[in-house]
């Protein structure tokens, strides 16, 4: 998972940001419930180079003015923060940045009124909720930080208005969020898993997606980090002894997976490809981050998909190395199976998730609502067995999965919760925003 976007309209547009200095956090108001009204990488190696002053964000370029400080204050005004997530609405996505640390989005089933971004430090005993009407802004992006951290961007189509960024704390409080220039990745601070399309990037704007991005979580601010190569950061995996992953993906030129590894928390990289001799290079279908899993020692997973419209996808190959090397094809029992997504467990073994349902679209219903089950491949093995132990999955078409985030496996279990495994085998069922 790598940050979502959270649509609660139709329409996308290209969103602009200023930046904001770091000022105290904002408390929030008393706690209540209200029941809400109805393009590839470049291929290159990673780069120290300074993006030029045009490319850079605006939100370089100083403090924030008193005029969209007032914006921002005013926008923090009139959101809610809620005491608990009301059935109505419908879990979009959560991400864990550790085993404590979580962000979950969500989004009014009874139609397009509102979005709701939860944060919890403790595994969702405490949580804070904070709620947007569509009437404020009905476009919502956010991405984890870290402890519990969550970075925001809301904006309103029309008319328009674009919001500062914002981060949320999981006691409730708030702080401007400041973009910096382009720097090494301080101590401390932490690496981000960002998406260039589904994350808080593209609301931000005219911002680097050239490098990784890192965050100081207490003073609101994030930066590209220079000598790294944009990517899908692996870290928190089980057997890699620390080390950390930016998987740039596959090259269809060359017919292999390209990734870099860092073993000394991210200072220095070394680039590898793995060759990925697939089908892929005679087919008009890519292979999407989410479509990969990094697992302990050498091994890494690639599933090879296709897009059906308002159907799961389809997954067409399923390659492993364990070597990264070279990828080698896992014979499956079926023919093109939907596909909820692949996940390491720390012995090695790859589960995978089997989307149900009939072959059409649900005309009958918006969110198609679908249940699937999790199979298990044996460390070094190509047999498909149902995985003992794992918990039915369910929900929305195109949110019946399983994931891994903050050294967590994530599996949907139903429109509102998840269970979570750090091994594969022992589940928690969690409700987040509760």
């Amino acid at each position: 998972m790598r940050g979502v976007r959270s649509y609660v309209a139709l329409v996308t547009v290209a969103a602009l940001v200023a930046g904001c200095s770091s000022e105290e956090r904002r408390p929030r108001s008393e706690p209540r419930y209200e029941d809400p009204v109805s393009e590839s990488p470049a291929e290159e190696s990673p780069s120290t180079e300074v993006p030029s002053a045009e490319a850079a964000s605006p939100a370089t370029k100083g403090p924030i003015s008193q005029a969209r400080r007032e914006k921002l204050n005013g926008f923090l005004d009139r959101v809610q923060f809620l005491d608990r997530v009301g059935p109505q609405f419908e879990l979009d996505d959560v991400e864990y940045t550790s085993s404590t640390d979580a962000v979950a989005g969500f989004n009014d089933q009874r139609g397009f009124s509102g979005t709701v971004i939860a944060t919890t430090h403790d595994n969702w005993e405490h949580a804070s909720r904070l709620y947007v009407r569509s009437t404020l802004a009905d476009l919502v992006s956010y991405s984890p930080l870290g402890d519990g951290a969550v970075a925001v961007k809301a904006r309103r189509q029309y008319p328009g208005k674009n919001y500062p960024g914002f981060v949320l704390y999981p006691d409730g409080k708030t702080k401007p969020l400041r973009v910096l220039e382009p720097q090494a990745r301080g101590r401390g601070d932490v690496l981000l898993d960002l998406d260039r399309w589904t994350s808080i990037l593209y609301d931000l704007g005219g911002i680097d997606t050239r490098r990784l991005w890192a965050a100081d979580v207490d003073a609101a601010e994030v930066y590209p980090v220079e000598g790294t190569r944009f990517g899908e950061v692996w870290q928190h995996v089980s057997g890699r002894d620390g080390a950390i992953l930016s998987v740039d993906g596959f090259k269809r030129r060359t017919q292999t997976w390209r990734f870099d590894t860092s073993t000394d928390g991210g200072r220095s990289w070394t680039t590898a490809e793995a060759d990925l001799a697939s089908s892929l290079k005679r087919s008009p279908y890519f292979v999407s981050g989410y479509d990969s899993a990094v697992g302990p020692d050498h091994r890494q997973a690639v599933a090879t998909t296709k897009e059906l419209e308002d159907l799961p996808l389809v997954l067409r190959e399923l390659w492993q190395t364990q070597d990264e090397r070279a990828f080698r094809r896992v014979p499956l029992p079926w023919d093109e199976p939907f596909f909820g997504g692949i996940a390491y467990t720390p012995d090695g073994a790859v589960l995978l998730a089997e989307v149900l349902g009939p072959e059409h679209w649900c005309a009958n219903r918006i969110t198609c609502p679908r249940s699937g089950r999790i199979w298990r491949i044996a460390p070094g093995g190509t047999d498909v067995e149902l995985a003992r132990d794992a918990p039915r999955l369910f929900g929305h078409f195109g949110y019946v999965d399983i994931d891994v985030s903050g050294g967590m496996i994530v599996a949907r279990t139903s429109m509102q919760s998840v269970a979570v495994s750090r091994d594969g085998r022992r589940w928690t069922e969690v409700t987040p925003g509760r």
